[in-house]
């Protein structure tokens, strides 16, 4: 199977690149950044449609690895520019990304999140299912 790391060369991607390797999945990753492993690589962003259309050609499915300025699950000091960066990718990047997958037959994919979407300074974290509550900027968007 043939899977797409969307902003793959960050921190998430470079530490499950291996393990997918290692479990014979053939990787390509859309990203601005040059991966360190030697992976397929598009050179492109995820609000360009066309980087995302090449990304897709002969995928199977794609984990979801893109984000922006992360920050704390209690940080709440945030100015217009991080509120707009994290928007635009979290929110408009993913979007735009889901409609060509869609638009190209892709239906198999993995987005990935943070804890960053709950609140930092709780003591308790029983599940997953709890609320969605962080004051983050950051946590908002994802």
């Amino acid at each position: 199977m043939k899977v797409l790391l969307v902003g793959g060369s960050g921190m998430v991607g470079s530490f499950i690149s291996p393990y997918l390797l290692n479990k014979d999945f053939e990787l390509k990753i859309l990203d601005i950044k040059k991966p360190k492993l030697d992976i397929e690589w598009i050179k492109g962003s995820i609000d360009d449609p066309y980087a995302i259309s090449q990304s897709l050609k002969d995928i199977d499915a794609f984990i979801w690895l893109a984000m922006q300025s992360p920050q704390g699950g209690s940080n709440t000091k945030q100015d217009l520019k991080t509120i707009r960066e994290n928007y635009i990718t979290n929110c408009l990047g993913l979007h735009t990304f889901l409609w060509v997958a869609q638009e190209k037959g892709i239906s198999k994919g993995i987005y990935t999140s943070s804890m960053s979407v709950h609140y930092r300074e709780r003591k308790y974290f029983p599940t997953e299912s709890m609320p969605l509550d962080t004051p983050s900027v950051y946590g908002l968007s994802k």
